[in-house]
């Protein structure tokens, strides 16, 4: 998104002398995971260096775990926002902006990416802005994405999840509110339900549903994996965050400050994802050392059969995310 980060920090200054000057503003940072986690750590790292960089100007507060809102409500609140010195920010999973943007859609594609490189370059990409061309319409203004990770499958039951559709018949799987996820939850012959995050430990603990698909980081500060009997590395898809902000409150922002606090996000942004690489290693170790769940690792043969299994998925909602568009990215990376 390094094009969406140069057009923002390139806002004339000129403008800075027709707009409102206000001696402080509030940002209230929302998200539904815990500090720990990669998104929580770059939150409030972001929180720190608009404080420096605006010289106390601008106010971050971070509101982990679903304090102040969940991902659905934060979007709406948002939307609705018209102050012009409180403003609402957050950074919702790219699968929560369905309903805003169907190009956004392609981050959930399974198998698009194969690994965290693939995503960056994705990202940093004149791509991405296409994808998130229109959100400023939707009263949402999109400033750049963080990681959190590549998506593994956990499950409670007698075996890991290796073969579908035969590890997959009868299960039922937690996802995000994503019909893509829901798409490929059927084809690998399992059975999809959309839960809240707040939700899933207890509806995996409870036997509502029987597994679901995380990144490292959420399976280990939620503690899903001790619900949890496997963990099989799928890697089957990304699970990234588009931080955006109300668009009425950027725009009313001075330009001086709106470039300082772009500048305080680009930061922030390499930081996280540093945060994630080291979240993807660690974590996974960690639950390895809980001797909770068992991880399983893929053979190339298995990653493959889930390849072709969820290859359905692609076809079902190519016209919908723009067949040029997946082509665009598939040649972006080589393919």
């Amino acid at each position: 998104m390094k094009t969406l980060f140069r057009a923002l920090l390139l806002v004339p200054l000129a403008l800075a002398g027709m707009q409102a000057q206000a001696a402080d503003y509030t940002i209230k940072f929302s998200h539904v995971v815990a500090p720990g986690t990669p998104k929580g750590k770059a939150a409030v790292l972001f929180a720190d260096l608009v404080d420096k960089k605006t010289n106390g100007r601008v106010k971050v507060e971070v509101f982990p775990n679903s304090q102040l809102y969940n991902d659905n409500k934060v979007l709406e609140a948002m939307r609705l926002s018209s102050s012009k010195t409180t403003g609402l920010m957050a950074a919702p999973s790219l699968s929560k902006f369905v309903k805003f943007s169907k190009t956004l859609q392609t981050f959930d594609l399974p198998y698009l990416f194969n690994d965290i490189n693939d995503v960056h370059k994705v990202v940093d990409s004149p791509l991405m802005d296409r994808m998130a061309a229109g959100l400023d319409k939707k009263g949402l203004r999109a400033l750049t994405v963080w990681d959190n990770g590549m998506k593994v499958f956990s499950i409670k039951g007698d075996k890991p999840l290796m073969n579908p559709p035969a590890d997959f018949n009868g299960m039922k799987f937690r996802i995000q509110s994503s019909n893509i996820a829901a798409s490929m939850i059927k084809n690998l012959g399992g059975t999809p339900q959309k839960l809240p995050f707040k939700e899933v430990y207890t509806a995996l603990g409870q036997g509502v549903v029987d597994g679901q698909e995380n990144a490292w980081s959420n399976v280990y500060s939620k503690k899903f994996h001790e619900v949890q009997d496997y963990i099989s590395v799928s890697n089957h898809s990304y699970l990234g965050y588009l931080v955006v902000v109300s668009d009425e409150f950027w725009g009313n922002l001075p330009a001086d400050i709106r470039k300082q606090v772009a500048a305080a996000l680009e930061e922030a942004t390499a930081a996280n994802r540093r945060f994630a690489a080291a979240a993807d290693t660690g974590d996974r170790k960690k639950i390895e050392n809980s001797k909770y769940a068992k991880v399983v690792d893929m053979t190339n043969a298995q990653r493959a059969a889930w390849r072709k299994a969820t290859a359905p998925v692609w076809a079902e909602f190519r016209n919908e995310i723009g067949g040029d568009l997946i082509d665009d990215v598939n040649k972006l990376l080589g393919r």
